[in-house]
C-alpha cells in the first residue's frame, strides 16, 4: 500500500469509521459528507479510506475532501485486489479506535448514526450495537436488519433471537475493536459470503449487544450503482460454493458454540431454501444447482440434522426432496410452492394447512381478523391464531417501511387462539399501512379476513357472498 494523506489530531479515538472503495466517484462525496456532518464530535472519530486502485476519480475526490476531517488516513493498495476483503482488513489493521464501523463508498449515514450506536454500546456496556438499514432504490425504499432491530433492546443475548444471523453485512453496526483484533477475525478474500463468515465469527465472540429501531445506515441500491454482487462472476452456483466454504470454516471453529444453531437456521431456511431452492431460476438450472445444494446439506449433516433446523413442515419436505434428488418431483414441488398462497387452505381444528400431493402441511403462522371495535378513541383488533402463538402486530407505512409501530398483542388466557391489539390512530404513520403479526422469533404473516361461510365485505363496506 501507499499512504496518500494522513493526520492524527487525537490519540483517544472513540470510533474508527472504515471505508473500502473502488470506482465510486459518482457517490463517494455524498458518503464523506454524511460522515463529516455527524453529530459525534469529529475529534472523537477517525476516518480510514482504503482505495482498491480505482480507475475513475474516486481517489482525487477523497483526497480533496478528507482534510476536512480531524483524524484520517487515506491509503491505496499497490494493485487491485478484486474483493472488499483486503481493503477492509487493511483498514482494521490501521485503525486505533475502541469501536469500528464499516461504511461502503457508495452508501451514507443519517446525521446521528455514529453517536446513536456509540451511546448504545457505552451506556449498556455491550460489545456491539446495530440498527435498521434503509435501502434506497430509484423509486422506493426498503429496510434490513429487522430481525435484531425490530424492537430496541439494551442488552440482548443472541441465543434468544433465532433469526439473529439473518442480517450479516457491514451496514449499520458498531463493533468493539478488541473483539475483532484479539480474535484475529478477518474477511476472507471472496466475492461473496465474506460478510457471512466475518460477521458470524464476530457474533460467536461477543457477549451482549444493543439494538435500536432507528435507521443508522442508508444503502445505495440505485440501478446505476455497480457492485460485485451484480458482476458476471456472482452466479448462483458460485455463491452457493462460497457459502459452503464459509459454512465449512465456521463449523470447524464454532460448531460447539451455544449460538451455532442460529447460524444453521439462517443457512438452511434463508440461504438454501428461500434464497436458492424456491426460485424459478433453480428450476432452469437444476442440473448444476441441485448438486451444489446437496453438497452443502452433506456438509451440515456431518454434525447436525438439517430437518431439526427447518422453519416449517414445507421446508422439511423440501430438504427431503433435495436429498432424494428426484428432479421431476422437485420441479413439481417448487412450481406448486411458488403458487401456494393463491390456493385455498385446508382447516383442521381451526388450524390452517397447505395441501400438496394429498398431504397436509401446517402453515407456520396463520392469523385472521375476527372483528373490529372502538373504545374510548382506541381501535381494537380482535385476531384469531391457532397455528402458532403470536406476540406482536406491526403497523408499517407502505411507502416508507422505516415508518412503523410494533404493538404487543394481548392473549386471551380463557379462549385459546384469541388475541387483541389496541392502538390510537393519531400515533400511526400517515398514508396507507400494512399490518402483519409476528411470533416470538419474528416470523411474520399478513392478517386474513377469512370469508367465512362464503360471506365477505366489499370495498364499499357491503356484504357479499361467494358460492364455493
Amino acid at each position: 500500500m501507499k499512504t496518500i494523506k494522513s493526520n492524527q489530531m487525537s490519540n483517544s479515538i472513540k470510533v474508527s469509521i472504515l471505508i473500502s472503495t473502488y470506482n465510486k466517484g459518482e457517490f463517494i462525496e455524498n458518503t464523506l459528507s454524511s460522515i463529516l456532518n455527524q453529530t459525534l464530535d469529529k475529534h472523537d472519530f477517525e476516518l480510514i479510506v482504503v482505495d482498491d486502485c480505482s480507475t475513475d476519480n474516486t481517489l482525487s475526490i477523497v483526497s480533496s475532501k478528507i482534510e476536512e476531517f480531524s483524524n484520517y488516513k487515506l491509503v491505496q493498495l499497490d494493485e487491485n485486489s478484486g474483493t472488499p476483503a483486503k481493503p477492509r482488513n487493511l483498514a482494521i489493521d490501521l485503525s486505533i479506535g475502541k469501536f469500528l464501523m464499516f461504511v461502503d463508498g457508495d452508501d451514507w449515514l443519517p446525521l446521528d448514526a455514529v453517536a446513536n450506536l456509540y451511546n448504545l454500546v457505552k451506556l449498556n456496556k455491550t460489545d456491539y450495537a446495530t440498527g435498521l438499514t434503509k435501502y434506497v432504490y430509484n423509486d422506493h425504499f426498503g429496510r434490513s436488519g429487522v430481525a435484531l432491530s425490530k424492537i430496541s433492546q439494551k442488552r440482548m443475548d443472541l441465543k434468544n433471537c433465532r433469526k439473529s444471523f439473518y442480517h450479516l453485512a457491514p451496514a449499520g453496526r458498531m463493533i468493539k475493536a478488541d473483539i475483532i483484533k484479539k480474535n484475529h477475525i478477518r474477511f476472507p478474500e471472496m466475492i461473496f459470503a465474506e460478510d457471512l463468515q466475518f460477521f458470524a465469527e464476530v457474533f460467536f465472540n461477543i457477549n451482549k449487544l444493543s439494538t435500536t429501531q432507528d435507521v443508522v445506515y442508508c444503502a445505495n441500491r440505485y440501478t446505476e450503482n455497480v457492485s460485485l454482487v451484480r458482476s458476471k462472476e456472482s452466479t448462483i452456483l458460485n455463491r452457493m460454493k462460497l457459502q459452503t466454504e464459509a459454512y465449512r470454516y465456521l463449523s470447524h471453529k464454532y460448531k460447539n458454540n451455544k449460538i451455532f444453531k442460529n447460524l444453521l437456521y439462517r443457512i438452511i431456511n434463508k440461504d438454501i431454501l428461500d434464497g436458492k431452492f424456491y426460485k424459478k431460476g433453480f428450476i432452469t438450472e437444476i442440473d448444476t444447482l441441485l448438486p451444489a445444494l446437496q453438497n452443502i446439506l452433506i456438509e451440515i449433516e456431518k454434525d447436525f440434522d438439517p430437518q431439526a433446523f427447518s422453519d416449517d413442515e414445507l421446508n422439511q419436505e423440501a430438504i427431503k426432496l433435495i436429498k432424494k434428488g428426484d428432479k421431476k418431483e422437485i420441479i413439481k414441488f417448487v412450481n406448486w410452492y411458488l403458487q401456494k398462497d393463491k390456493e385455498e387452505l385446508c382447516f383442521v381444528k381451526n388450524k390452517a394447512y397447505y395441501t400438496y400431493n394429498g398431504n397436509l402441511y401446517k402453515k407456520n403462522i396463520y392469523a385472521y381478523l375476527q372483528k373490529l371495535s372502538q373504545k374510548k378513541g382506541n381501535i381494537i383488533l380482535h385476531l384469531y391464531s391457532r397455528n402458532s402463538d403470536i406476540k406482536y402486530i406491526e403497523v408499517k407505512s407502505r411507502k416508507n417501511p422505516e415508518n412503523y409501530k410494533i404493538l404487543n398483542l394481548k392473549k386471551n388466557l380463557l379462549k385459546p387462539g384469541e388475541y387483541t391489539a389496541q392502538f390510537q390512530e393519531d400515533n400511526l404513520p400517515n398514508g396507507k399501512m400494512a399490518l402483519t403479526v409476528l411470533d416470538e422469533d419474528f416470523n411474520t404473516s399478513v392478517i386474513k379476513t377469512r370469508r367465512q361461510y362464503g360471506f365477505y365485505e366489499t370495498v364499499n363496506g357491503n356484504i357479499g357472498f361467494i358460492k364455493k
